[in-house]
């Protein structure tokens, strides 16, 4: 296990051994330096709350991937058009000048990740992914359309299990946007909410056990 995290929180050196690796250095360093193991089952992505790092981060990432890895972003949905803004500080001015602002949840920020459903929709077309609301947040769980392929060859004899959520179909949509990523706000993300694939973790788990069946009956 490789994590990365330009300034941990705790002791370092308390956590780490027994195939764990922390490494404390920003991501983009940790991908130069080709730290890390070759290919990665499960990766998590928070990337400093904005598009531009995540989308970095996976695509690095995306190289150390095989056909049954699987991604988790987080802070993919934004509370507010407040929380929505560029830097936590923009976040917290915005909030606090609000009139309406309750005087809760002052420094709650996830920035614009948001975006990051844009590129994975154009420019990534051989993954899946779903956004499964959770108490610790919303996330958005990727993982390669090759799983659907080999699941449907697996059920020649009996029907295929579709995605048990909506799947977003309107890629033209997004071609334009791609011209003019900063039309892509809060307010359009609500408009456009069918673009997140929402699915719950309960219903999410039980697909991914027709997805990963082949695994199971491995063991």
């Amino acid at each position: 296990m490789d994590g990365v995290d330009p300034r941990f929180i705790f002791d370092v050196n308390q956590v780490s051994g027994e195939g764990r690796h922390l490494h404390e250095m920003t991501s983009d360093q940790f991908f130069l330096k080709n730290l890390g193991v070759e290919k990665y089952d499960l990766v998590f992505i928070d990337g400093l709350h904005t598009y531009d790092q995540t989308y970095r981060d996976f695509c690095n990432v995306s190289l150390r991937l095989h056909s049954r890895s699987v991604v988790v972003v987080d802070d993919v949905l934004p509370c507010d058009q407040h929380s929505a803004l560029r830097t936590q500080d923009e976040c917290i001015a915005s909030r606090t000048a609000d009139a309406n602002f309750d005087g809760k949840n002052l420094r709650a920020w996830h920035g614009d990740v948001f975006r990051l459903l844009v590129f994975l929709n154009l420019f990534h077309t051989s993954l899946c992914y779903a956004t499964v609301p959770g108490d610790e947040g919303v996330q958005t769980v990727i993982w390669s359309r090759a799983l659907e392929v080999e699941a449907r060859m697996r059920q020649q004899q009996e029907p295929w299990t579709h995605p048990p959520f909506a799947v977003f179909d309107r890629p033209q949509l997004l071609l334009k946007k791609m011209w003019n990523l900063k039309s892509v706000d809060y307010d359009w993300i609500m408009k456009h909410k069918k673009l997140y694939n929402f699915c719950s973790e309960s219903i999410l788990l039980d697909y991914f056990n027709v997805l990963f069946a082949d695994d199971q009956s491995r063991n």
